[in-house]
């Protein structure tokens, strides 16, 4: 965003444009590295894409803000997409989540929040594909209550379907969500052939072990925080659940 300074030179105005930063994109939890105003370019993972970003207030002030997502083409047909976003106290919290209309190419989030300066809020992209083909591609704003774009970054997804979708034959749950110590999860499938994987926002693998039709998992080591469930049957992709784990 710039700004104009009038700066006085022997009794003439001179403007001067600087450029003044409102706000910042980071991608993960740990990143120092501002990404705003820049793509991110990705595949899909069996036909799914989470994307875990925050935004940081650099304005001096508390802001209200809030999240819009315009498209950049036109997204695939049968494609669904959520937004998490909101401030975070703790940063692996979830925020509040918001289906996107499909067919929706400008959505703002329903929800405001006030950000304190100097801290971060979450914004979580979730995108299933659902056997659709073609590029997503989003460009997702900070804008404040007067309509102000504070800051931005583009996200493109891909869909590359590596593992067929058995949801046809296989059914799962999990609960409680959230969890604190113990969490159930549970799966109806012709096959005994079943897996899960645990993963956490940064991509890092957690869990990754067999089981029968019912396993009992011990998170009580786990930090707070947001993981991502993927459940196989028979060497194919069941579902995919957040799980938000908070002790």
């Amino acid at each position: 965003m710039k700004k104009t300074i009038l700066t006085l030179v022997a009794g003439f105005a001179l403007s001067v444009s600087a450029s003044a930063q409102n706000f910042a994109f980071y991608e993960g939890i740990n990143s120092t590295t501002d990404i705003s105003g820049t793509t991110i370019s990705v595949q899909a993972t069996n036909q799914v894409y989470e994307g875990f970003f925050f935004v940081k207030n650099l304005t001096g002030t508390p802001t209200e803000v809030k999240i819009r997502r315009v498209s950049i083409v036109t997204p695939p047909v049968g494609l669904t997409e959520q937004v998490c976003t909101g401030p975070l106290p703790d940063p692996n919290a979830i925020g509040n989540c918001f289906d996107v209309e499909p067919n929706s190419a400008n959505w703002i989030s329903p929800i405001s929040f006030v950000l304190d300066n100097d801290n971060k809020a979450n914004m979580e992209i979730h995108v299933d594909h659902h056997g659709a083909t073609g590029l997503l591609h989003n460009r997702y704003y900070v804008e404040d209550m007067n309509g102000n774009k504070l800051d931005s970054i583009d996200v493109k997804v891909g869909n590359i379907a590596s593992v067929k979708e058995n949801k046809a034959t296989a059914n799962f749950s999990v609960y409680p969500n959230p969890v604190d110590d113990v969490l159930t999860i549970s799966i109806q499938s012709t096959s005994t052939d079943n897996a899960i994987r645990i993963v956490d926002v940064l991509g890092n693998l957690i869990v990754d072990e067999k089981m029968s039709s019912t396993k009992k998992l011990d998170v009580s080591n786990f930090k707070n925080g947001v993981y991502i469930l993927t459940v196989y049957s028979n060497g194919s992709l069941v579902q995919t659940k957040r799980i938000v784990v908070r002790h």
